[in-house]
């Protein structure tokens, strides 16, 4: 390892393997908008010919001569048919689970199904856009988000280089090809990403830019009056003041050669100052010569004698002969890029959409399909027919001998790199194994922090894991201390703690983790002036240095940078066996910078945790604009609200676990809500240990009372009178709860006077406004209410797509939360009994700091009335008292929803036949009465 897969080739050879790959790329599109099963109304299936006609040229070089088999790719959406026709020729097709290679017959099959679905799971298939399940998507990036997978590529350079400094076996010399459209140039991300990568000095990356000036809707806008340049001109100067190289690909090798004529350096200034993309493009479009003489002559008057002196068939040649279909021309531009190893490389590359078709330059050319007979005439071109258009070239000739020479050298690489990536993952499997396996928690002490958040639990953690993984890697703490030697726990968890790395776009030390960035950020040596030394103003150095002991990215305030790098981070276990755990902090209101980057990760089965923090308006002091939590539910990912300081131990310590022992499919995306609202940690176990489940050999029909309780509760047992479980035992049946989505803070089950379906009903709450929560239960007691009181830890593990999965298991199994129907005293099972019997169900009330959608589905699951006390409107400044009142959250609020739900419960009524009515004594229905007649107000002014 490394294995070179570098072969000598010939530019004219490689162009011929081209126009084959052309045409059989036209006749898997063609396959697949007339495959069997097509139903009316059924959408057009398409396939983008046009846009994979104009990258061609640019992913022959690419695939046949420049990369090697360690690189890695991505590629514009559009052009995904033409990478898997190249991929086909070089027949390194396998199957993604067994990695066992196809052949010829299956590979061929596989052509005719693209965007098919696969039947019964069983077919290899392509999807619309690169894809992980793909049979050629080894080292190739899922490409369906446009101006994402670029930016994902320059975090994987990043995470290769950070690999081998921390002394990890990954491929030395891996180079990062990303083509892009000249559109997709205009997203964002791309913009946002561009000073990233000269800043970290990542010359192994390289943006190609297909500068075909047509998009979906038509030729691309003119910005000459503007800008005073064409486009292209405007992404040259935009790369080179973000400190990157800059290739221009503008003209082919007759354009070059006119220009060497009399009247050549007037045709040189016309394509590059006169002519605007969207004249040049009509002109190419027309094929008129005549037309381009005039007006070419009227735009630059030299040319004139030139354009002249040259055949109508020269003149077309002349204007469609653009660089980017000039094979030796872009195999030298993509090996010229590679050369500075600190600075990354743009190549503008210009093309023409459609080249090589009948929908050459058409304006709508987009979403254009060519015709059967179209498709057939270019399988002739290359001896092949629609009836079996996908052969390869035979290895007696000159471009077979070629392809069977290079397909050997990247399966060969390809076997090397995939045991390389096992080895990794074998020896970080065995390191747990040698210390008897990760532990459950990392026992945080917190006695000195008797009212704390959830944040600050967070920065505790990150602070041990960091300490714990860099033990061994210098004498000396960051403050100059020396190191305390690990504990036997501390030891078991230095396993994980060796991958773990936090990142955060700007906010790291306003999020707890300053103790992890001091003298710990990664990245190229800082530019320190040693005569004025380091700053000493009681505030983490954050000067970036390349050392093993570093375990933190520092970004800008960038958060859809640090997303795409927490993805890339997080799928290095994919790629190279090294399964890093990419910690990123953020501000929870900001995610949604992020969501498209988010989704990408997810839909790439990366690894890792984002710790969504301060989030909710518990940051009260921020007003509106820093408040809104959304319910993001998308698959692979788990969410987590933690309450108490312990919770947010045992779940990032579950995460790390799981990620370390392959044990979270479905799961892989962490999303943690902290606060930084302190909350009373004692309130934790005073709850639990009154609960009638833990207390120590209850004899059997005992019945309780609150602590204190008076002689309205009869014969009750005082509860504080019992002695509790183990706190041992009490922890690790909530901590199972906890990790399993929820837990009963407050259950008064096996209390004097608790009666379902006449006095009780469950709050489910989820973080900080559970102590809310709390108040409210101890205000509904003193009222003859007994309100249950269940803290959600993980929405998405109770109420999500994790929790249908098991059909709500937890919830209603193991919390037994259901819909059932109580009896109430008096009750009986005549006809007449049985109105007794109506809507004694046990209503719940759930209370989040965020939108209802959080956690508004209980009721639905489990066939009960719920009441949702959510944030609806837009947040202002004030105490945390003062803004939970504003929205209904406060405790109040939630006395009067109990309240509510418990009242419109008993209102409701079992509705019967008419002729069962006249049995039952004839009785009238009257009108339902409001809640309010038999829930007073309670709320106080």
């Amino acid at each position: 390892m490394p294995v070179e897969t570098t072969v000598a080739c010939d530019p004219t050879l490689i162009a011929r393997i081209a126009n084959r790959a052309h045409a059989q790329m036209a006749a898997m599109i063609h396959f697949a908008n007339h495959r069997e099963g097509i139903r009316p109304g059924d959408p057009k299936v398409g396939g983008h010919p046009a846009a994979c006609a104009s990258a061609m040229h640019i992913l022959g070089a690419l695939h046949l001569a420049v990369r090697e088999v360690h690189d890695y790719v991505c590629c514009k959406p559009h052009a995904s048919p033409m990478d898997h026709a190249y991929h086909f020729n070089l027949g390194v097709f396998r199957d993604e689970k067994t990695r066992k290679w196809l052949s010829d017959e299956e590979s061929a099959q596989i052509m005719r199904r693209l965007r098919k679905f696969p039947e019964a799971g069983a077919e290899q298939v392509f999807q619309s856009y690169h894809a992980r399940p793909d049979p050629d998507s080894f080292h190739m990036l899922p490409s369906g988000s446009v101006g994402i997978p670029p930016v994902v590529s320059v975090y994987l350079a990043l995470a290769h280089r950070y690999a081998r400094d921390h002394n990890y076996r990954v491929p030395p010399k891996a180079h990062f090809w990303s083509l892009i459209g000249d559109s997709e140039f205009r997203e964002g991300s791309l913009l946002e990403a561009m000073p990233e990568v000269a800043e970290r000095l990542l010359g192994n990356v390289t943006w190609i830019i297909d500068y075909n000036r047509q998009n979906l809707d038509g030729t691309r806008i003119p910005n000459e009056r503007g800008l005073d340049s064409t486009d292209c001109d405007r992404i040259e100067n935009t790369a080179v003041a973000n400190g990157w190289k800059v290739i221009q690909v503008r003209h082919g090798s007759f354009r070059r050669e006119l220009f060497e004529r009399k009247g050549g350096e007037a045709l040189r200034e016309l394509f590059e100052k006169k002519l605007s993309d969207y004249h040049y493009q009509l002109l190419i479009f027309k094929r008129d010569a005549a037309e381009i003489r005039k007006d070419a002559a009227a735009a630059v008057p030299g040319v004139k004698k030139l354009l002249e002196s040259l055949s109508d068939e020269d003149v077309l040649r002349a204007f469609n002969d653009v660089g980017g279909h000039d094979t030796a021309q872009l195999i030298d531009a993509l090996k010229e890029s590679k050369e500075d190893e600190l600075q990354p490389c743009l190549i503008v590359v210009h093309t023409i959409k459609g080249w090589g078709m009948d929908c050459f330059a058409n304006p709508s050319n987009h979403n254009t399909l060519p015709s059967e007979k179209e498709v057939a005439a270019l399988l002739e071109a290359e001896g092949l027919t629609l009836d079996d258009p996908f052969q390869r070239f035979d290895p007696s000739t000159e471009e077979g001998a070629f392809l069977e020479e290079r397909r050997a050298l990247f399966k060969a690489g390809t076997e090397a790199h995939w045991k390389l990536r096992e080895e990794n993952r074998q020896a970080s499997y065995d390191a747990i194994q040698a210390v008897g396996g990760l532990p459950d928690q990392l026992e945080i002490d917190t006695s000195l922090f008797p009212t704390t958040h959830t944040q600050w639990m967070w920065g505790q953690v990150a602070a041990k894991m960091v300490r714990i993984g860099t033990v061994d890697q210098s004498e000396e703490d960051p403050g100059g201390r020396p190191k305390k030697p690990l504990t036997e726990l501390e030891a078991r968890w230095k396993p994980a703690a060796d991958y773990v790395l936090t990142m955060s776009p700007d906010v790291g030390t306003s999020t707890q983790i300053a103790p992890t960035m001091n003298k710990r950020v990664y990245g190229p040596n800082f530019d320190q002036d040693d005569e004025h030394g380091e700053f000493d103003a009681h505030h983490p150095e954050l000067a970036a240095h390349p050392s093993a002991i570093t375990r933190h990215i520092r970004f800008e305030i960038a958060e859809a940078n640090c997303m795409s790098a927490a993805g890339a981070f997080g799928k290095m276990g994919h790629y190279t066996g090294l399964p890093f755990f990419p910690v990123m902090t953020i501000y929870d209101f900001f995610i949604k910078r992020a969501l498209d980057q988010l989704y990408y990760n997810l839909y790439w089965g990366s690894e890792f945790v984002i710790i969504g923090t301060p989030s909710g308006v518990t940051l009260s002091s921020e007003g509106a604009q820093h408040s809104w939590k959304s319910d993001i539910q998308i698959p692979n990912l788990i969410t987590w609200e933690p309450l108490f300081a312990v919770e947010m131990e045992w779940i990032l310590a579950d995460a790390i676990r799981r990620q370390l022992t392959d044990q979270n499919e479905g799961r892989r995306g962490v999303l943690v809500r902290a606060v930084t609202r302190g909350v009373k940690q004692a309130l934790f176990k005073e709850n639990l240990v009154s609960q009638a489940r833990f207390k120590q050999d209850l004899p059997e029909g005992t019945l309780l009372k609150p602590a204190g309780g008076g002689p309205e509760w009869g014969d009750a047992v005082d509860e504080s009178t019992l002695p509790a479980l183990s706190e041992a035992e009490v922890r690790n049946t909530i901590r199972e709860n906890c990790l399993l989505g929820g837990y009963f803070l407050v259950n008064w089950e096996g209390y004097a006077g608790y009666e379902p379906g006449d006095n009780v009903v469950n709050v489910f709450v989820m973080g900080s406004v559970g102590t809310e929560a709390l108040e409210a239960s101890r205000v509904l007691l003193e009222m003859g209410i007994f309100a249950n009181v269940v803290v959600v830890t993980s929405p998405e593990l109770m109420l999500g797509i994790l929790g249908e999965q098991n059909e709500y298991d937890h919830l209603k199994n193991g919390l037994g939360i259901t819909g059932d129907l109580h009896a109430t005293t008096g009750a009986g099972t005549t006809e007449a009994g049985l109105l007794s019997l109506a809507g004694r169900r046990v209503p719940c009330v759930a209370v989040c700091d965020g939108e209802a959608g959080l956690l508004d589905n209980i009721g639905s699951i489990v066939g009960v009335k719920q009441i949702t006390l959510a944030v609806r409107r837009f947040s202002k400044c004030g105490r945390p008292d003062q803004v939970f009142e504003m929205h209904g959250l406060d405790c109040n609020s939630v006395v009067e929803a109990c309240g509510r739900a418990l009242a419109e419960t008993a209102t409701e009524e079992l509705r019967i036949p008419a002729d069962l009515a006249d049995r039952l004594a004839r009785r009238s229905t009257s009108q339902r009465p409001n809640w309010r007649e038999l829930w007073p107000t309670t709320r106080q002014g």
